[in-house]
């Protein structure tokens, strides 16, 4: 098989690959499905809250509505009071959001029961690209070890069930997995990364990370000295292409600038990571089998 040549990784030595999850090997499914999905957890929230409190002390008489609004309200309390690089404390934003929408104060045990209420879980909500699992499986052919570092608000043992019904752990390890909601920290903090790569016992230089955030991913892998993979979507890149001349190519440097731009103070990025560059930049995963053809020496 031809090699793709890629002159940032010739001579590097890569036995290790990490991923993100959410819009790098999966995607959600259509918006009629997913709003099924929330709902149904918004109706397990509300049944809770309805045994806790009378139902006349719940802000509106139909539930489907307030398990919405109470969703939302959660939401925006998370993020109110997260620090770049840490997950927020979800107990406490659900405490936060029933005394923003009038309910009584409950201990932290029982509000991440509540908040555990409202998950929705991974194969009925979001579905796999076609060339995922096929191009993991040669990777892993290719003696590749592989892992995670993944931002997400839900982890714990249904998160592993769900990928065991994705087929996901015939590639991924449990124990090769950094999930921000069990650690309490978030991608691009390095000690995510360094999670990962101490569980699998790889130096950051002999590791690549893919990933379709610039600044949570690519900016992040970089910090560490990882080999940096820009999984882009068709959405960024048509984003992108709205704001250059018409007829003018679309190259790295233009996703880039976008991209900081807009994800700069989500994450927390400073004015020197606007001179971040990508390693490499990909569309489907399948092309990292072009470049990457056997563990170790590039």
């Amino acid at each position: 098989m031809p090699r793709k040549i890629v002159p940032s990784l010739t001579g590097r030595t890569i036995r290790c690959i990490l991923f993100d999850f959410g819009d790098t090997l999966w995607t959600r499914k259509d918006a009629t499905i997913w709003q099924q999905a929330e709902q149904e957890g918004n109706k397990r929230a509300v049944a809770l809250l309805q045994k806790l409190f009378p139902t006349a002390t719940l802000p509106a008489s139909d539930p489907i509505a307030f398990g919405d609004q109470f969703r939302k309200t959660i939401e925006v309390q998370a993020r109110q009071i997260q620090q770049p690089g840490y997950e927020p404390d979800f107990a406490l934003a659900t405490q936060q959001a029933l005394q923003q929408l009038g309910l009584p104060t409950i201990e932290s045990a029982i509000a991440s029961e509540i908040f555990e209420a409202l998950r929705v879980r991974i194969p009925e909500s979001r579905h796999l690209f076609d060339d995922i699992l096929p191009t993991l499986a040669e990777l892993q052919r290719r003696d590749f070890l592989l892992g995670v570092v993944t931002n997400r608000w839900y982890g714990g043992e249904p998160f592993l069930e769900d990928l065991q019904i994705m087929g996901l752990l015939d590639y991924f390890d449990a124990d090769h997995m950094a999930i921000s909601a069990d650690l309490g920290i978030r991608k691009p903090n390095p000690a995510i990364f360094q999670y990962a790569l101490d569980a699998l016992h790889v130096p950051a230089e002999e590791a690549a990370m893919v990933g379709d955030s610039f600044g949570a991913d690519v900016v992040g892998a970089k910090h560490l000295n990882i080999f940096a993979i820009w999984k882009t979507s068709p959405r960024l890149r048509a984003e992108v292409r709205k704001t250059l001349p018409a007829g003018a190519p679309l190259d790295g440097d233009h996703l880039v600038a976008y991209s900081y731009k807009r994800s700069a103070k989500k994450y927390d990025l400073s004015p020197e990571d606007r001179q971040t560059r990508p390693d490499l930049i990909i569309e489907h995963l399948q092309e990292l089998l072009d470049v990457f053809l056997k563990a170790g020496p590039q």
